[in-house]
């Protein structure tokens, strides 16, 4: 057990820095957000979500009802993959809701950054 909090505390906090350091940016509000890359799908224990799946959910995280959105994608990713590290369900959110919020003409940088910073708040809440 005492094992599995220490893994549990360094993925939470390498995750949370991870997600600082692409929302706070250097340079303020002039720089676009830097949304993470997604996995290579050929590595062990990365979900196997093609683009166009990842694209949907960001569409469906970013249509207004997030905290009920994040809940029934996570439900779903837990149900087709059974054992599925937290950390990795954080990743696949945060891949799938940032260019999503990016691509969002009505936002400016600072509002995408906030969305952005937001919503990752809300996924560790409902992830961890």
């Amino acid at each position: 057990m005492h094992r599995f909090a220490i893994r549990l505390l360094r993925s939470r906090t390498a995750i949370s820095a991870i997600l600082a350091a692409a929302v706070l940016a250097p340079g303020g509000a002039a720089l676009a957000l830097d949304c993470p890359a997604p996995q290579p799908l050929t590595k062990p224990g990365i979900l196997k979500e093609s683009p166009a799946q990842v694209a949907a959910v960001g569409k469906l995280l970013t249509s207004g009802d997030t905290y009920n959105a994040i809940a029934a994608v996570t439900a779903d990713l837990r149900a087709r993959y059974p054992g599925v590290e937290r950390a990795e369900l954080v990743n696949y959110l945060m891949t799938a809701y940032c260019p999503a919020v990016a691509a969002n003409p009505r936002l400016s940088e600072m509002q995408k950054r906030d969305a952005v910073q937001s919503f990752s708040s809300e996924v560790m809440y409902q992830v961890y």
